[in-house]
């Protein structure tokens, strides 16, 4: 079984910079969708990601979506960012992300997986060899909150150990 525990930690994506990523070796980045880099359940973006997502590319770094959600959102939420994506991930399984490297031209250990989920973007990210990244789930209202909360519940401890070691941000 894959470890819980993410590589590094930001409280939002905006927060994670060019520089960080590059410290990190990371040369494409796999875009969670719920909680991450929109609300769960709504197609529209966070303020600030277009500048953030142009920023990475620019950089050098690909990026593409990969989301657990049917297909329906995910195509929307690309086409407006002109990302490719894979729906129905199924994460924690990382047959998706490794899927997503090889969509991206880059080795497993190059992808950053960016995600709010520790049970499903961190675990399949640590499955594989990507990179865990790790943020905080958007503030608002979810479709399922009973989920999410045992989710977050059962989550606890994993990131409070996180904090005792690191905190938030890039610490190598």
């Amino acid at each position: 079984m894959a470890s819980p525990m993410p590589k590094y930690r930001y409280k939002s994506v905006l927060d994670i910079s060019v520089d960080d990523l590059h410290k990190m070796g990371v040369k494409a980045i796999a875009l969670d969708i719920d909680n991450t880099i929109c609300n769960d359940g709504k197609t529209n973006c966070i303020d600030g990601l277009d500048e953030w997502l142009k920023k990475v590319q620019n950089s050098g770094i690909k990026a593409i979506i990969i989301s657990n959600a049917m297909p329906r959102r995910p195509k929307i939420v690309s086409k407006m960012l002109n990302l490719p994506y894979i729906a129905n991930a199924k994460k924690p399984k990382s047959h998706t992300l490794i899927q997503g490297a090889g969509m991206m031209g880059v080795k497993i250990n190059e992808l950053a997986m960016i995600g709010d989920q520790i049970f499903a973007d961190v675990m399949a990210a640590n499955d594989c060899g990507a990179v865990p990244i790790l943020v905080d789930a958007l503030p608002g209202k979810t479709r399922f909150p009973l989920f999410y909360a045992t989710r977050r519940r059962k989550s606890a401890p994993v990131i409070a150990e996180f904090e005792k070691l690191h905190g938030y941000g890039y610490y190598d």
